[in-house]
């Protein structure tokens, strides 16, 4: 099933493509980097989509960065 992207202006709560207002379903997407993508279902219509760059860690611990986590 295609997944579409979608611009929130300010709120999100009806389905962009039939109106319904009832929330979300939410799924998860692997991509390429490993990373989890959050797509948003509409529970009336089944439509799919993403509403940018809204990514979940696979869990794997990164490598320390000085810059960002500081003096241990």
């Amino acid at each position: 099933m295609e997944i579409g992207r979608v611009d929130v202006a300010e709120d999100l709560f009806e389905c962009p493509k039939c109106g319904g207002g009832g929330g979300f379903h939410v799924g998860f997407r692997r991509r390429e980097d490993r990373r989890y993508e959050v797509v948003l279902v509409c529970p009336s219509c089944r439509v799919r989509f993403t509403v940018g760059e809204f990514l979940i860690p696979t869990g794997e611990e990164r490598p320390y960065i000085h810059e960002m986590d500081g003096t241990p």
